[in-house]
């Protein structure tokens, strides 16, 4: 990593943004593990920034950082000021290129970007017009497997400003089905000058190391692997850094964690909503 995104990053492993999951107690548990990874919060709508400056969405700890916020949005005028906002919290903005969820693509955002380069291109601009943080991107494959425009659209990402890539294996079609290719990723990072991160399937110590040797990237960035495991992240970065690979945690370790992670989201949004949010976990730490 060559440009100041190398100062920024000290680990080959970041957290993956999930819509509705890297909130920030789902963040400060990866940190407990974790004291170099590159977190990144929640999408959070440039529309919604242009109009509310403070929220629980944006909420960070000291320790959170290295952290990126994660944008989303069409109109460059209103990503330019959403971007002003997070510029005291963030030490890089992203933004989102990649969402396949039809309400997002419906309103011309996430990977619906692809379709759209020249769009997207005025985004990373306007992102860039002002606040002194590196801006980076996340998006995929192509849209459908007959649009595989994903090494061109890097391309003009990197000549837009761009600084850094965090590219998922799939396409927009396939959603979350199917199996990421890592070997397509590997065309990005021959073409990019720029660093790039692999995302898709690292869900453990041989499927990251698989990774990383199919797309060559110069990291990871793991998302549904660490729902029920936030300790999975520092164990990768353990065995990239010293080839020794770390027990799994235990039910019973699984279990404290558990409990730690409702308690914290209690206090965060009150006990009703909490409960109801936190039901999606269950069945992953278990």
């Amino acid at each position: 990593m060559q440009n100041r995104v190398a100062k920024l990053i000290k680990s080959r492993v970041s957290l993956a943004p999930m819509a509705g999951i890297t909130d920030y107690v789902l963040r400060s548990l990866i940190r407990k593990y974790s004291s170099t990874c590159l977190l990144t919060t929640e999408m959070i709508s440039s529309e919604f920034l242009a109009q509310v400056s403070r929220n629980e969405i944006l909420k960070r700890d000291e320790n959170h950082n290295p952290i990126s916020y994660q944008i989303s949005g069409h109109k460059p005028d209103v990503m330019n000021r959403a971007a002003k906002v997070i510029t005291p919290l963030a030490d890089m903005i992203d933004i989102n290129m990649g969402c396949p969820v039809k309400k997002v693509v419906g309103g011309q955002d996430g990977c619906s970007l692809m379709r759209n380069p020249s769009l997207a291109v005025d985004l990373v601009k306007a992102v860039k017009d002002g606040p002194d943080k590196p801006v980076s991107v996340k998006f995929r494959l192509g849209y459908t497997f007959d649009e595989l425009n994903y090494v061109e659209f890097g391309q003009q990402m990197q000549e837009a400003g761009a600084e850094f890539i965090t590219i998922h294996g799939r396409t927009r079609s396939q959603m979350y089905s199917g199996k990421a290719d890592w070997k397509a990723i590997r065309k990005l990072k021959e073409n990019v000058d720029i660093p790039v991160f692999a995302n898709g399937d690292v869900i453990s110590i041989d499927s990251a190391i698989l990774a990383l040797e199919e797309s060559k990237a110069d990291g990871l960035a793991i998302g549904r692997g660490i729902i029920g495991d936030p300790s999975l992240i520092y164990r990768i970065e353990h065995y990239l850094e010293t080839g020794e690979r770390l027990a799994e945690p235990t039910l019973e370790e699984k279990l404290q964690v558990l409990k730690w992670h409702l308690d914290e989201e209690i206090k965060l949004r009150g006990e009703k909503i909490a409960i109801m949010t936190f039901r999606k976990y269950y069945t992953y730490y278990f």
